[in-house]
C-alpha cells in the first residue's frame, strides 16, 4: 500500500541536530516549510527547525534539504538580523511589546492574539516558522521583556 502525498510528516528521520550549529531541531510539518519557502518547493521529507539565532539555517530535512533565512518569504523573529516577529498572523514584533511595556507598564498583545486565536482567525501552521501557535512565544517574550525593562506585573 503506498502512502498518500499528504501523509508524510516531520517524523524523526535521521539526525535531529542542525548540520551547521548542532542545535537540537524541533519537527516541523512539510506544509509549514512549503508555505514559507520563497523559491522552489523542497521535496517532501521530515523537516526540523533550527532556532539557533546565529545560524543561517532555518529548516533542514531528513533527505538533506536545507533552507536558509534568505530562502523564506518571512524572516523568523528568533534569528539574528530579523525584524523581531513574535506573532506571524497578526504581525506583532518584540518592539511592539517593548513599546507598550515601556509606555504603560503593561501590554495587551497577548490578550489580543489570544482572542483572535479563539475566534479562529489565525493560520499559525502556515505563517509561523515553527508551524505552531505563537501564544507561548508571545507570553515568553512578554515575561523576558518585563524583566529586562524592570516592569512588575
Amino acid at each position: 500500500m503506498s502512502e498518500s502525498c499528504c501523509s508524510v510528516t516531520a517524523a524523526d528521520r535521521g539526525d535531529s541536530r542542525c548540520p551547521a550549529s548542532g542545535f537540537e531541531g524541533k519537527p516541523v510539518d512539510w506544509t509549514t516549510v512549503a508555505a514559507l519557502t520563497s523559491g522552489p518547493l523542497p521535496a517532501r521529507q521530515g523537516f526540523r527547525l533550527c532556532r539557533d539565532p546565529n545560524c543561517e539555517i532555518v529548516y533542514y530535512g531528513s533527505a538533506e534539504a536545507v533552507l536558509l533565512t534568505r530562502d523564506l518569504n518571512v524572516q523568523p523573529g528568533f534569528k539574528n538580523g530579523s525584524d523581531g516577529l513574535v506573532c506571524y498572523c497578526f504581525l506583532h514584533r518584540k518592539a511592539d511589546i517593548a513599546g507598550q511595556l515601556s509606555e504603560t507598564g503593561e501590554t495587551d498583545i497577548f490578550e489580543s492574539v489570544k482572542e483572535e486565536v479563539q475566534a479562529g482567525n489565525c493560520a499559525c501552521e502556515v505563517r509561523n516558522p515553527s508551524g505552531k501557535c505563537c501564544l507561548e512565544d508571545v507570553q515568553k517574550t512578554i515575561r523576558r521583556l518585563e524583566k529586562e525593562l524592570g516592569v512588575t506585573a
